[in-house]
């Protein structure tokens, strides 16, 4: 049997084919049996060899090919070079399962293994199933969202107890990310011992919500708004949830990826050329591709340098980390385009 896992949605994917492992392993021989190979450069006649080779002194062989869709694309001649294939599916071994999984490249919207060719005639043929994986809505209407409704569901699988409000607020804190948020969860079900998760709980634990505020501040840092990125630095600061020097350090690493995200911006990039070169998904992503739309380039460098700057204030003595950082806040909100600053 024939499985091509793809989408957006990399965890569920990844999710899928572990489901698929632990059916397929019904007596701890499949890990010998199982071959992962990647799909660039491979030749109909490899992945046929591949599939045809019986398991050795097991029920089951699985086939594993990575990125074969996404690195073969949609070029002329794709289902014709690979009709061999495609006529060797009704004959491949009942023990055997080859599995195509493709890591996410693209949003829905423009999906190049959705297009592909090769993909299409797959479906036609008996004994292949298609999933696609969708990246969850964080939002609904009347209920809760599809990211809180999996996040339930994975709680009553996984025999965890959580507030519905806990749940709204690690959707809210975490966005799309399932891995993050499939991570925060058993972290915040050891935290608790057994009794029912609480939104204090999440907003106590999850880093994710300290990311958030770092966000917050490089927002109004962005948008030329001192006195509101003063504010945030000082709760910030006050709370003793963050000291001067780490604020610094986050700061300075959202000012690396918007440089990146505005020279991709700027270079007629998507949001996914974005995505793939700065590693980030999901709220991140969103909150990062807001600052990069914000401002520009040059005033990002010049941001990053006014950082390097102030680390050098610091290590001289020249001032103290919290009136540094200070400073470099309000240096920062200078440094806004002025279209920005005048948006709000």
């Amino acid at each position: 049997m024939l499985h091509v896992l793809f989408g957006p949605d990399e965890f569920r994917a990844s999710e899928a084919l572990r489901s698929l492992r632990d059916t397929l392993d019904t007596d701890g021989s499949l890990a010998s049996n199982t071959t992962t190979i990647p799909g660039r450069n491979l030749s109909p006649s490899e992945l046929i060899q591949h599939a045809s080779a019986l398991p050795f002194l097991a029920p089951v062989r699985l086939v594993i090919v990575e990125n074969l869709l996404t690195s073969l694309g949609s070029r002329r001649g794709l289902v014709d070079t690979w009709q061999p294939f495609l006529d060797f599916l009704p004959s491949m071994p009942e023990t055997n399962h080859v599995v195509l999984i493709e890591s996410p490249k693209r949003d829905d919207r423009d999906s190049s293994v959705a297009r592909s060719p090769l993909l299409g005639a797959l479906k036609q043929r008996p004994n292949v199933t298609v999933t696609e994986f969708q990246e969850l809505k964080t939002w609904a209407r009347g209920g809760p969202s599809e990211v809180a409704q999996w996040l339930q569901d994975r709680a009553v699988r996984r025999g965890i107890s959580i507030q519905p409000q806990a749940i709204e607020a690690m959707a809210e804190m975490v966005g799309a990310n399932l891995r993050a948020l499939a991570a925060e969860l058993e972290k915040l079900a050891t935290y608790a011992d057994g009794r029912t998760i609480t939104a204090d709980d999440v907003r106590l634990l999850t880093p994710v919500v300290r990311e958030e505020r770092i966000f917050d501040l490089v927002d109004a840092i962005v948008e030329g708004h001192a006195a509101n990125a003063l504010k945030l630095l000082r709760r910030m600061l006050d709370d003793g949830s963050e000291t001067p020097a780490h604020v610094q350090l986050l700061v300075a690493r959202q000012l690396r990826l918007l440089v990146r995200a505005t020279e991709i911006l700027e270079g007629r990039g998507s949001q996914e050329d974005v995505a793939s070169i700065t590693k980030t998904r999901g709220f991140p992503l969103t909150k990062l591709m807001r600052q990069a739309r914000s401002t520009h380039r040059g005033a990002a460098e010049a941001a990053l340098r006014a950082v390097e700057a102030t680390d050098h204030s610091i290590k001289t003595g020249k001032y103290t980390d919290e009136l540094a950082i200070e400073l470099l806040v309000v240096q920062l909100a200078s440094l806004a385009p002025r279209h920005t600053r005048a948006r709000r």
